[in-house]
């Protein structure tokens, strides 16, 4: 029965381990539009399909006084679709969306 207990208490902990690793770090570095143009890749690449290519919309990407909006396009083997993310001048994404792109991995929450 210990022997059990002491299992399934390894398991929860290797689990809440992975669940906390799984993370994404939503503050990247503060700088300019191509620093928050990383952020955003590297964060729609976390939450994404491996299987997905993420294209940067440089055309469309831009800066105001308080944020950089990055827009991406996406596509994978049976569908296209684009993807908005907002950083503010801080480096902290704040916003971000994912359209025309059906969830089937990651959530996208």
């Amino acid at each position: 029965m210990i022997k059990s207990v002491f299992i399934v208490l390894i398991f929860l902990a290797l689990t809440s381990c992975r669940l906390y690793k799984e993370s994404y770090e939503m503050q990247g570095k503060a700088g300019d539009l191509g620093d928050a143009m990383e952020h955003c890749r590297a964060f729609l690449k976390y939450k994404l399909p491996n299987d997905t290519f993420i294209y940067m919309d440089a055309a469309s990407s831009r800066e105001t006084n308080e944020h950089f909006d990055i827009f991406f396009d996406l596509q994978d083997s049976d569908q296209e679709g684009y993807a908005q993310c907002r950083v503010n001048k801080r480096g902290l994404i704040t916003f971000h969306a994912i359209r025309e792109f059906r969830q089937k991995a990651r959530s996208f929450n």
